[in-house]
């Protein structure tokens, strides 16, 4: 069973603000995913939906034209992309479908504005 929530997300430098800002927290196959946007749920909803993935490797022009210079100076894992860092185990077809389940209602909740 999925738990779908909202945080309020603090500030850094502790100041207090007037527009508070919360994030969305789903919790489902033993992981909380935490998304600060719903642009942010789009995506990853998007990438759960899909049953095979692309390679993960990253050529060097893109690196070289997303980085600048500075790319021959990277390892791996300092241009690790967000859906890298996700258990592997999340991608099996029963656990995936509980992911996409709970996605999509957070994302419907949300749009709906009753989260």
């Amino acid at each position: 069973m999925a738990q779908i929530t909202q945080e309020p997300i603090k500030r850094l430098d502790g100041k207090a603000s007037l527009l508070p800002r919360h994030a969305i927290v789903v919790r489902v196959a033993s992981f909380a995913f935490r998304f600060d946007t719903l642009e942010q749920l789009r995506k990853a909803l998007r990438y759960y939906q899909q049953k095979t993935h692309p390679s993960s490797r990253i050529p060097a022009k893109q690196l070289k034209a997303d980085l600048g210079e500075d790319w021959r100076k990277l390892r791996g894992w300092d241009v690790e992309r967000w859906f890298e860092r996700l258990p592997m185990y999340l991608l099996e077809k029963p656990k995936r479908d509980k992911v996409v389940k709970a996605l999509s209602k957070a994302l419907a909740l949300a749009e709906a504005k009753k989260l």
